[in-house]
């Protein structure tokens, strides 16, 4: 199985979801992810990644809130999004990125 560090290099976009599991909408966001993945199987990858214990994700991506989705494509930033996102508003966000 590969990581997320794998994947954001990868020529199809890698949506990250950096989430906190404390974060009151963590199960709203676990949610989205499963719809996510399911949608855009083979096109995008979807990843949920738990920064809770690990400040070295918060310092290397500059995570200031959470959720906070980055969409990936081939090692580069494409976007970032932070706070509560519906589904079509994460859809749009991935979409850059085909």
């Amino acid at each position: 199985m590969k990581s997320f560090v794998e994947k954001i290099k990868e020529t199809i976009p890698t949506l990250v979801v950096f989430q906190h599991s404390g974060n009151k909408d963590a199960a709203d966001v676990d949610s989205l992810i499963q719809k996510l993945r399911e949608e855009f199987a083979g096109r995008a990858n979807i990843e949920r990644v738990d920064a809770s214990d690990d400040g070295e994700y918060k310092v290397h991506y500059k995570l200031e809130e959470y959720p906070t989705y980055i969409l990936f494509k081939e090692s580069q930033e494409l976007m970032r999004e932070s706070g509560k996102k519906t589904q079509s508003e994460l859809e749009e966000m991935i979409q850059t990125g085909l």
